[in-house]
């Protein structure tokens, strides 16, 4: 994928809009076009402190390979810049699938069934690539304008050179027990992710949970999980074949992969076709206030200069040459 390699003084670094590892998101426009994006500002100096280049480095390099529909796209970045890195994404005019759920409590059948066909088709995508994600939740699942998902924030995404690896990463509510016993994990971790994300779409909350991390992973680890009466049971089906802590049995990770997923009961009568083709209506469209990012508002009126922290020198900037 091409992605511009850009002047500071060419964008307009506006608002934060969240917080984030190593660094925070922004507004931002190009002052020649008035195009809008998000960008990720990282303070390279974190970082290196906090020994997170390396999934710094698997974000950039992964999002230069990939280009679908359902995924974000990077536009742009500025590595040059002593202080931080800069990568702006294109902007996405909705909310977190999180803000959603948060709101509905849960939701219907008809929608969990459609971000969930969604997510399929990116996984699908990734892993053709050999690339893993790691890091499904609501939170890095945006509901476009259009209706459709947009997925989000590939920091502890990993092109597989082996057949497994053993970093722990994402949100410990999404953990699979292969990477709770470090007995090294693949693309079946995704499809793990699916079922824990299906179930809190449905019910509202993660199926393993517990304020004790002991308690959570020996949770997890044993898979036992408890659906609350009334639930669709091709819901139940498919969410138990997802949890499955054999790996190697779980839904998606067998020889027939994606089919064995889209021929659950489950997905009787979903129309996969116009879904890869945009024309299946989605659930609902988000109400978007456009007014408030017009681009003479105040939320360029901002003071990120005055955050820099500490400058890298060019020759210790393992960034600088992106």
């Amino acid at each position: 994928m091409n992605v511009e390699k850009f002047d500071l003084k060419e964008y307009l670094i506006g608002e934060k809009i969240g917080k984030y590892n190593f660094g925070y998101i922004s507004f931002a426009k190009k002052l020649r076009t008035n195009k809008f994006y998000s960008v990720k500002v990282l303070k390279k100096n974190l970082i290196l402190q906090g020994k997170a280049a390396e999934h710094v480095i698997n974000e950039y390099t992964n999002n230069l390979q990939i280009y679908h529909p359902f995924i974000i796209e990077l536009k742009a970045i500025n590595a040059t810049d002593p202080y931080n890195l800069y990568f702006f994404f294109e902007y996405i005019l909705g909310k977190p699938l999180r803000f959603y759920i948060k709101v509905n409590q849960k939701l219907p059948l008809e929608d969990a069934r459609f971000y969930l066909a969604c997510l399929i088709t990116v996984l699908d995508y990734l892993h053709k690539k050999n690339i893993i994600y790691r890091d499904l939740k609501p939170e890095n699942i945006l509901i476009n304008s259009d209706g459709y998902i947009k997925l989000t924030d590939f920091t502890y995404s990993k092109k597989l050179k082996k057949d497994l690896t053993y970093t722990i990463v994402g949100l410990p509510e999404y953990y699979s027990p292969e990477m709770i016993n470090q007995t090294g994990h693949n693309k079946c971790i995704d499809f793990w992710q699916l079922g824990i994300l299906l179930y809190e779409m449905l019910v509202g909350y993660t199926p393993f949970l517990d304020s004790n991390p002991i308690n959570l992973y020996n949770k997890i680890k044993k898979g036992k999980i408890q659906f609350p009466k009334g639930l669709n049971k091709d819901a139940k089906l498919i969410i138990k074949h997802f949890l499955n802590v054999d790996m190697n049995k779980r839904l998606g990770c067998t020889k027939k992969g994606i089919l064995e997923i889209i021929k659950e009961p489950f997905f009787d009568g979903f129309d996969w076709e116009r879904l890869l083709h945009r024309t299946l209506e989605p659930p609902f469209i988000p109400k978007v206030n456009r007014e408030k990012y017009n681009f003479n508002s105040k939320l360029f009126e901002n003071d990120y200069q005055e955050e820099k922290g500490i400058a890298i020198p060019k020759e210790k900037d393992i960034f600088y040459n992106w």
